[in-house]
Formats: C-alpha cells, structure tokens, sequence
C-alpha cells in the first residue's frame, strides 16, 4: 500500500519503530474523520489500554488475546492510503460524543480549506441512521430534498438530530468547496438509511458483496459501491521470514509485525489469514475513494 498510511500510524505504540522512506510528493491530500489509536502514552496503565483495545480494536491479528493498536480510523486510512495520497487524521476525541466531535472536525476540515490548505477530499464513515420507513419506502433521489427537511424538523426538537442535520449542512459546504466528501451507506441493512446521504454532493458508498445485503444498506441514494470484505494476509520477505499483513490484496506490509501486541524478533508462526475479516460500508467507502483517485494506481505499493 506505500508509506502514506505510516504518517498516520507512526504514533500506534512505542514498539512500532518501522521507519518508512520520506514520500514523494502527493498528488491527493485526503483527510480521514475517525477514531483512532490515541497512542500508549495516553493510557495510565497496560490495563487500561487492554480494556480499549477490546472496546475499540478491530483486529487481533496474532492471536496473542490482545486487540492490536489499529481503531476504526486506522483501518479507514489504511484502505484510503497510497504512495500518491497523503493521509490526515482528524482524530474525535477520546470519550466524548461520536457526532459532537465529527461535527467539530468537521469544521476544523472547513476551515482548513477556507485557509487554503491543500485537501482534495474527506472520508466520513461514520452514520446517522433510521428506518427507510421515516421518509417513503422505496426513497427516491428526486425527493432527498424532502428527506432533508423532515430532518431539520426533527432537529428543532432532538439534539441528536440537532447534530445530525449541522452534519450534514456542514457536509455540503465542504462538497460545494470543491472537496470531495465520501460517506457510507451504513450497517444497518436494507431497511436503514444514513442521513448523512441526503447531503448534496456527497458520495454515498455501499457493498460491492450481494451476499452483504442485509448487513449493509442499499438504496437510491447510494452512488457507488466497492470492496465491503477484507481480510489480513500474512506477508513474507524472500527468505520466508514475516514481515507484516496486507489488508488491501497488493501485497504489502500496511501492519507491520514490529506493530503487533504479540510481537517478538524470534517468532515465526503468525497466522496465514487471521478471521474473522473486515466487514462494513466503514471500509468501502475509503477503497472507492482511492480507487476514484488512482484508477488502476489504486492497488500499487511504493516502489512497484
């Protein structure tokens, strides 16, 4: 996958010390609104940090019983990153509300571009979602105006949709800006919408997988849909000696063994393919993203 993922990951934990080669200059600059690994300093002790890693690890990828440093937004860059596209976290604070925090970064993404900053496009896969049955059953892209509106209405009286409609506005402005704005179907199945696809705009991905139609939803206001299911494969140098796992199918290291809970220079029996995988419109909505940057780029690690 190349190196722009390691400027996102470089802070995952002291024993990650992998030092990867300066990058070129980058043709995208994508920033990623997420959770991610807070770094080990940020845990007052190994107990603690094992509880968050339980809470919000998505990976035990060497089966040590010990979630690795690798959040839902490290995962998210890493699907989005490429030789050719820089990484920037907008991290949501640890412990505080999931849409407060996404509504703030947000803003900091908006002001950002106001200064002038180079940003070419924002992922959000995160979702505000409710029955397909709270607007009309099918939804029809010529009524998401309409969809829109009953959300303000519930935003004059719940503050959680409150957040919900300042998202999506917020959402919107970035698009109108000229930044790309990628956001998810959601995990609902077919019977759920995120609200946050009724910002105009913005790019709403879904699961490529048919088999995954009633975990995720899909409907009209899904604009494309991409690789939903990934699995870790263990990567091996010339020698047969363990180098990492590959969770995009180029072959490269993108998690490091040195980044691993379970990590030891003398150990050699890492799991081929660790399950269960990766499943979710979480993951499919930074693939397509990078796959519209790149084209056929998109699955090339540094140096090939």
């Amino acid at each position: 996958m190349g190196f722009s993922y390691f400027m996102v990951a470089a802070v995952l934990s002291a024993s990650c010390s992998l030092e990867p080669p300066a990058p070129a200059q980058p043709l995208y600059r994508v920033a990623v609104i997420d959770r991610f690994y807070p770094g080990d300093e940020f845990f007052a002790s190994e107990e603690d940090k094992d509880m968050d890693g339980w809470l919000n690890g998505m990976v035990d990828l060497d089966r040590d019983r010990k979630r690795e440093p690798l959040y839902h937004g490290d995962i998210v860059s890493l699907l989005a990153s490429a030789p050719q596209v820089e990484v920037t976290p907008y991290p949501l604070t640890p412990g505080q509300p999931a849409q407060e925090e996404i509504l703030r970064q947000l803003a900091e993404v908006r002001k950002h571009v106001f200064w002038g900053e180079p940003i070419d496009a924002v992922v959000l896969s995160w979702e505000s979602s409710t029955l397909v049955s709270a607007f009309e059953k099918p939804l029809r892209l010529e009524n998401v105006e309409s969809y829109k509106a009953v959300v303000r209405s519930w935003a004059e009286h719940d503050p959680v949709w409150s957040l919900s409609y300042r998202i999506i506005r917020l959402m919107e402005d970035l698009a109108e800006s000229g930044v790309q704005v990628y956001t998810i179907a959601g995990n609902g199945g077919r019977g759920m919408v995120n609200t946050y696809s009724f910002a105009d705009g913005v790019v709403t991905v879904g699961a490529v997988e048919e088999e995954l139609g009633d975990f995720i939803a899909d409907n009209e206001l899904v604009d494309t849909h991409e690789q939903a299911a990934y699995f870790f494969r263990l990567v091996l140098d010339a020698t047969g000696a363990p180098v990492g796992y590959d969770v995009d199918g180029d072959d490269c290291a993108d998690v490091p063994v040195t980044c691993l809970t379970g990590y030891s220079p003398e150990r050699k029996d890492y799991p081929a393919k660790p399950w269960p995988p990766l499943k979710g419109s979480s993951f499919a909505a930074p693939m397509a993203l990078r796959r519209h940057l790149l084209g056929d780029q998109s699955h090339r690690c540094s140096g090939t």
